[in-house]
């Protein structure tokens, strides 16, 4: 087995035991709202990517089927947005930016550790401070799009917890 299938089997289950382990059952719904809302912009962001050749996947799950690597682009980053959406914090612009700015580059180091000790992805014409910028923007968009989902909170009475 090589180091990139051995990675892409840990971010399967890593991503799958963080689901588990860190989604509060009051907040299930309203993590999966925004894990499908991210999953939409970053195959969208992707596929755009992979058709400009500015990234590539060498090592893909369904190599036949897609240019794209699933496990990333269609389960850990919408994942990781779905937490950042459900526990951002409530408070002052500037710190839901710092927030926001901090889980951006947690997103950037992996893709970067990924880029340079394995073969999961290839950055041809693009650097970290796009793909920075790229999930400031997926990020950002999801979450207002989350926020907008579930401003009317008389819809959503079983998620009393989760509103607050």
């Amino acid at each position: 087995m090589t180091v990139d299938i051995l990675v892409l089997i840990l971010l399967w289950v890593i991503g799958l035991l963080a689901s588990m382990l860190f989604v509060p059952k009051n907040r299930l719904r309203r993590f999966l709202i925004a894990f499908m809302i991210c999953q939409t912009f970053t195959w969208l962001s992707a596929v755009l990517l992979v058709y400009f050749d500015r990234i590539s996947y060498p090592i893909r799950e369904f190599p036949k089927a897609t240019h794209l690597l699933l496990a990333l682009n269609y389960f850990f980053f919408p994942l990781i947005c779905g937490f950042y959406s459900i526990y951002e914090p409530k408070r002052n612009y500037k710190v839901r930016l710092l927030y926001l700015s901090v889980w951006v580059t947690g997103v950037v180091v992996i893709i970067k550790l990924l880029e340079k000790y394995t073969h999961l992805l290839k950055f041809q014409h693009y650097t970290w401070y796009w793909s920075w910028l790229n999930f400031f923007w997926m990020f950002a968009v999801s979450n207002l799009l989350y926020r907008w989902f579930f401003k009317d909170k008389a819809m959503f009475q079983n998620d009393k917890g989760a509103t607050q």
